[in-house]
């Protein structure tokens, strides 16, 4: 692993005066190398072992499947949707294990909304979509 100051001296160029100078950009570019030189060996140090063997066999494609799982709201109402109902789903669940989706109402600035769950490949419900009645 690079030190900081291996870092800084591949982006320094040298002035008129002979000596080391680093622009402004090239600072940015030498901080965001080393972020990104010390989060590959935070996942290193802490990668996700599944069934004995690792869960995400490199640093991009773990930052990858983060990008995949982030939602993409249509509007804010959506994600204030979202918010509630899973801030309430815990009181719907159902009692059977073998369920792999439901349903439950509730209502919201006087309105009434569904929203439908279903069950992930790790067994964590996750909203799929809702509606307004």
């Amino acid at each position: 692993m690079k030190s900081k100051e291996e870092i800084l001296n591949s982006y320094n160029t040298t002035g008129a005066d002979g000596l080391p100078e680093i622009s402004a950009e090239d600072l940015l570019n030498a901080m965001e190398a080393y972020k990104q030189q010390w989060a590959e060996a935070a996942f290193e140090a802490a990668r996700k072992q599944k069934n004995g063997t690792y869960q995400f066999d490199t640093f991009n494609d773990f930052v990858e499947s983060e990008k995949q799982t982030i939602p993409t709201a249509e509007d804010n109402f959506s994600s204030t949707i979202a918010a509630v109902a899973d801030s309430i789903v815990t009181n719907f669940l159902p009692d059977d294990a073998s369920t792999n989706e439901f349903s439950f109402d509730f209502n919201l600035e006087g309105n009434r909304y569904t929203a439908f769950y279903t069950k992930d490949l790790d067994g964590y419900w996750k909203m799929d979509n809702w509606q307004r009645e």
